[in-house]
């Protein structure tokens, strides 16, 4: 039996130790098994996806998303992790299509993972994972203990503790032989994806060292140019005109540069899960009730009782020790005021109604401060601002109410709106000028002006204090009720009923109080309103469908119905008639500014430099420009890709007859240009041609296997099988 054979009837426990964890299958969460039975599908034939006829199984792909997530659970250091499923189907998706294109193009260049490579893997350079188990403090890697466990996993059924049963050993040892059965898997496909990407890059990255010595040349070459520009936009769109006959014309010439994938599109209205007016009233109700018998309570331990009764009641929440600083701003005037045990209530916020029982106050070890602050930016004289501080100050401390004077002069408009206030802050949290006087001055004062680099500052000192609080709270806010969901799904389904029945979609959605909204053209790639479900539904119905309600993600429930499609081809003329008739429009005002941009040249040819023409016509439109580069762009002024390639191929030191760019005429000449000598190319070019190899084989393997799955045929039935994809 050879060796690579023995390993895999008796192989042990190794990745999943150290690398996956690989657990039973377990049915998903979103996933609609529902679906399947409707379907009428057993979940371990069902399939998921297919890639140029290659079936991906429902259950294997769901079986590697479980290992993977409990994989992610067991590397996270957050007690019960919250992991999004979706996320982590839509990269498993990405995987498995790539792992399968790349072995269908492996077997079509006769590209193949031997036995042998996987044994030099396992036996002679084990990856680090598979090393650190059997690697000492002191860093050395125990070999002949690596490979004792590798080859024979019975050592480990013998150096089980005595106390472990021998059924349980034995489980072990099993496992351990199933597991490298996975550790070869793993490695194959990890060999195998290697060589085929090393194989792309390295047939898709070469470049001729002539190649390499012109882009460095290129690259390192600089040029000042003077020209005079004459530019597109000085010719109004009313001087020239686009017929009809033309734009057709430049379609039918053009139309194979605009390819169009099959598309569609839909109408849809979107219900909103948000509690009704019925919730809001009732939970006003409840507030109502609870604020009136709490206002005919005076003495605080009774107060307190009936707090304790709501508490159980609704809910309620207890919070741990905080900071004043820490508080939620909306309840922190009211925590930090109330006395140990008084309950204070009904207090409305943005995110609800709140009723709070101060619980404990403790000493902390860090000082916070409460205070607000006017800032007079230094602007173009700092003199003046600190002027204009100063005067200010004074109005604060004769007893001009602060927060008026914040709304009024504070150039913080964060703040300014608030009165200024800025809550409670610790150390660290300002700038060191700020803190400093914050913390050093009492409650009650109004000092500065303080400078920082935002400018001077008035603050007002209202509270200082290190304690520490702890409350409990009671909050109502609207939530939305059975009853109303199950309006809001009624609704749904009468609108799609209506429509069928042949209602106009949008008089239907106006029946419903919801809007109707028409999407573009979509591709069966591109996820509609965030959702690849929808889009999917889309593809999979007939035009004029209306599709089943579903809920849409932070969305509501959506009523959609397609309403057109393309099969695909060419883009149609009347999604290109503007871009064109600007192409079209561009091209005659190009050819109006060749006839002014001749003239001008038949005018000034025999002057000699465009330096004198601009002492004898300082009318036209002059440029000076220096350092331009051979890429496209001339600072200061923006982007003409034809323009700087010309500037590095004309003579020196004379004027050059007009030149047609991308956004205008030039006549211009270069009078300095800085080219790489003979002996600096021979000695630099290398750096370059190195440089070019690198960056193309970083991006061949992409450009490569783009180009693959765009020709595959690649079958998706997520949709069948999941809302969120």
């Amino acid at each position: 039996m050879g060796t690579f054979e023995r390993i895999r009837k008796i192989s042990p426990y190794a990745l999943v130790a150290f690398a996956i964890i690989f657990v039973g299958f377990m049915v998903a969460s979103d996933a609609d098994i529902s679906n399947l039975i409707r379907q009428g599908q057993d979940y371990r034939t069902a399939v998921i996806g297919k890639i140029n006829g290659e079936k991906i199984l429902y259950k294997n792909f769901e079986e590697e998303v479980r290992e993977q997530i409990e994989q992610q659970r067991k590397q996270s250091t957050t007690e019960n992790m919250d992991i999004d499923e979706s996320q982590v189907r839509k990269s498993l998706w990405a995987e498995k299509v790539e792992e399968i294109l790349l072995n269908q193009e492996a077997k079509k260049m006769g590209t193949r993972v031997t036995d042998e490579e996987i044994l030099d893997v396992l036996l002679d350079n084990p990856p680090d994972y598979l090393r650190k188990p059997f690697t000492d403090s002191a860093g050395n890697f125990q070999r002949q203990a690596y490979l004792e466990i590798i080859t024979n996993p019975d050592v480990i059924y013998k150096r089980l503790p005595n106390t472990v049963p021998q059924e349980e050993k034995r489980r072990i040892v099993e496992q351990f032989k199933k597991d490298l059965i996975n550790i070869e898997k793993y490695l194959r496909k990890e060999h195998m994806l290697n060589s085929i990407r090393t194989l792309v890059a390295i047939a898709s990255s070469f470049a001729s060292p002539t190649y390499a010595k012109l882009k460095y040349i290129k690259d390192n070459s600089i040029a000042d140019v003077r020209a005079i520009f004459f530019d597109l936009k000085d010719i109004p769109d009313k001087s020239v005109s686009v017929t009809e006959e033309e734009i057709k014309q430049y379609y039918e010439e053009n139309k194979q540069f605009y390819p169009e994938k099959p598309r569609r599109k839909i109408k849809y209205a979107i219900f909103k899960i948000v509690p009704s007016q019925q919730d809001t009233n009732l939970v006003q109700k409840s507030i109502n009730k609870f604020a009136e018998e709490l206002s005919k309570l005076t003495d605080i331990s009774e107060r307190s009782k009936l707090f304790e009764k709501k508490f159980k009641e609704y809910n309620g929440e207890i919070s741990d020790f905080k900071l004043a600083k820490d508080l939620p701003s909306q309840l922190a005037a009211y925590i930090t005021t109330t006395p140990i045990g008084q309950v204070v209530g009904p207090i409305q916020t943005s995110d609800g109604v709140y009723f709070i029982r101060l619980e404990d106050i403790r000493k902390g070890e860090n000082e916070v401060v409460r205070a607000s602050h006017i800032l007079i930016e230094f602007g173009n004289n700092k003199d003046s601002a600190l002027a204009f501080a100063k005067e200010i100050l004074a109005k604060a401390k004769k007893g001009e109410e602060f927060e008026t004077l914040a709304r009024k002069y504070s150039q913080d408009k964060g703040s300014a709106m608030n009165g200024g206030d800025l809550g409670y802050f610790g150390k660290g949290m300002m700038v060191k000028p700020f803190e400093d006087a914050c913390f050093a001055a009492k409650p009650g004062e109004i000092i500065g002006p303080i400078e920082t680099q935002f400018g001077y500052h008035i603050i007002k000192i209202y509270d200082k204090k290190s304690d520490e609080y702890k409350y409990s709270f009671i909050k109502f806010a609207p939530t939305v009720s059975r009853t109303t969901e199950r309006i809001l799904a009624r609704n749904a389904k009468m609108l799609k009923e209506k429509v069928e029945k042949g209602t106009p979609f949008e008089s239907a959605a106006k029946e419903f109080n919801v809007v109707a909204r028409t999407t573009d053209f979509f591709e069966r790639t591109r996820p509609v309103l965030g959702s690849n479900y929808l889009t999917s539904l889309a593809f999979e119905a007939k035009v004029g469908e209306v599709l089943e309600p579903f809920e849409l993600k932070n969305q509501g429930i959506i009523v959609a119905q397609v309403v057109d499609e393309r099969k695909g081809g060419f883009t149609p003329l009347e999604d290109l008639r503007e871009k064109i008739k600007f192409t079209l429009m561009k091209r005659k005002k190009l050819d109006l500014l060749e006839k002014k941009a001749n003239e001008v040249y038949n005018r000034i040819k025999n002057i000699g430099t465009l330096q004198a023409v601009q002492q004898i016509d300082s009318t036209l439109n002059f440029h000076d420009w220096h350092d331009i580069r051979n890429n496209g762009f001339i600072t200061g002024f923006g982007q003409d890709y034809a323009f700087t390639e010309k500037i590095f191929l004309v003579p020196m030191n004379s004027i050059v007859p007009p030149f047609r760019g991308e956004r205008g005429y030039y006549i211009f000449e270069v009078y300095r240009r800085v080219v790489p000598d003979e002996v600096t190319v021979k000695n630099e070019w290398r750096k370059s041609y190195n440089n070019i190899v690198s960056n193309w084989r970083q991006s061949a393997y992409m450009l490569w296997f783009n180009k693959v799955k765009e020709s595959a045929e690649i079958k998706d039935y997520r949709y069948k099988f999941y809302r969120d994809f």
